[in-house]
């Protein structure tokens, strides 16, 4: 019997927000994307294994992670005065 499985990813575009990036200090905008990785079996995708968020800056490409009460927050966030990134807490 031959079983085909394996792991797929996906990313998905919350929010864009102006904020002003730790890396270049440039205000610009950053897409907040929340990144899963699904077990498929036969192609088909059954379950989910991991979920990510991460924040990244389109002027340096600077990518950050954060916790998914901060991708809520940014998500419900409009565009208007540039704000400082806050740093994502150790875990």
């Amino acid at each position: 019997m031959l079983l085909i499985f394996g792991l797929k990813g996906y990313v998905r575009q919350l929010a864009i927000v102006m904020l002003v990036c730790q890396n270049c200090g440039n205000p610009a905008a950053h897409r907040v994307e929340e990144r899963t990785k699904k077990f498929t079996l036969f192609f088909v995708p059954l379950f989910q294994v991991s979920r990510k968020q991460s924040l990244t800056c389109t002027f340096c490409a600077q990518t950050t992670k954060i916790t998914a009460e901060q991708a809520a927050r940014y998500g419900s966030m409009g565009s208007g005065t540039p704000s400082t990134i806050e740093p994502a807490p150790r875990a």
